[in-house]
């Protein structure tokens, strides 16, 4: 009895550490933790199924946080959702976006959370709101199936089903005609194969030829997964941009900026554009250029506290934004015009 005693202490002791809502600190350090964990996936694509169990260990769908003796209710579903589509992913360069719209999330969040904590003190009723704010937007969580996009389901659903009823009457046809049944000689079941084999080739052959127009679409570029024509231009992303801004959505439209900024440094030759790079590592390419270091580190600060941070923004910081964007696009044209001079 007296061995069992401590053995069951320990047990309760671990249920009530297990049933204890986390501290907000704790989240924090997981959130950071769980950050570092896609940039090791990134670096090891062989890391990837440890890597993201690791990630929904750190940071369970669901969570109660404990903060200035009062509960916090969290939904890491968003971040589920990144990893489960990245999982799902076959396109390299789509995987990459993936990986990096779910890192730059994380690490808005940190931000967000290290500065809550560090506004705490003698602010707690106003930092508590700001966390609870920041925990429980509904940006953070999933994006709802669209109507249309529930159709489109629908209708592939009922095509599939139809596809397969007409194979199968087919074969049953084919059966009666060459009476290729259990009992039936082998010439009718040689017969039967050569007719579903050749019109198994006639029907790749229509597929081809239906999808072929699809393969000869212009080639397309991705920057932080904003996916760019051959043809593409910077302008064009900045009119999307505006366009954006006009209808309130500075959220996207900040992204659009940003994305036209990036393009036009690598249309350039200042920067290399690269699938699987960050803002961080484009700021970090840009900034060796010092007329560029000062509004590419606005631009990129901006954007993550807007679309990472999943802050939808305001007229007044989109003028702001839209001001150091065309000061930034002024001198990337003028140094690209230095270096293209300086080579010729």
């Amino acid at each position: 009895m007296s061995r069992v005693a401590p053995i069951l202490l320990m047990a309760l002791l671990l249920a009530a550490e297990a049933s204890a809502a986390r501290t907000l600190l704790d989240y924090e350090k997981h959130v950071f933790r769980a950050a570092e964990q896609i940039g090791r996936i990134k670096a090891d694509a062989d890391y990837s199924e440890e890597g993201i169990s690791h990630i929904k260990e750190l940071l369970p769908r669901s969570e109660q946080l404990e903060f200035e003796d009062r509960q916090i209710s969290v939904d890491n579903t968003w971040l589920y959702v990144l990893l489960d589509s990245y999982a799902a992913e076959k396109d390299p360069q789509q995987r990459i976006a993936r990986l990096n719209e779910a890192a730059g999330r994380l690490r808005a969040l940190d931000d967000h959370l290290r500065r809550a904590e560090a506004g705490a003190s003698g602010k707690l009723a106003d930092s508590r709101d700001k966390i609870r704010e920041i925990l429980s937007r509904p940006a953070y969580q999933p994006e709802q199936e669209t109507q249309i996009g529930a159709f489109i389901k629908s209708v592939w659903r009922k095509i599939r089903e139809v596809r397969d009823e007409i194979f199968s009457a087919l074969t049953r046809l084919l059966e009666r005609l060459f009476g290729a049944g259990a009992g039936s000689g082998w010439i009718s079941k040689v017969l039967l194969a050569l007719v579903l084999g050749t019109a198994l080739i006639v029907a790749v052959l229509l597929a081809r030829r239906v999808r072929r127009p699809q393969t000869k679409r212009k080639k397309t570029r991705l920057v932080l997964g904003e996916e760019i024509a051959a043809d593409g231009t910077s302008g064009e992303l900045a009119e999307a941009g505006l366009a954006a801004a006009r209808a309130g959505d500075f959220r996207t439209a900040v992204r659009k900026l940003y994305v036209s900024l990036l393009y036009e440094l690598g249309e350039r030759n200042l920067i290399e554009l690269e699938d699987s790079a960050t803002n961080h590592e484009y700021l970090r390419k840009a900034s060796r250029f010092t007329a560029l270091a000062g509004p590419m580190r606005y631009l990129t600060d901006r954007f993550d506290y807007v679309w990472y941070g999943m802050f939808p923004g305001s007229e007044d910081d989109f003028s702001a934004y839209l001001a150091r964007y065309e000061e930034a696009m002024e001198r990337a044209r003028t140094l690209g015009e230095r270096a293209a001079s300086a080579s010729s």
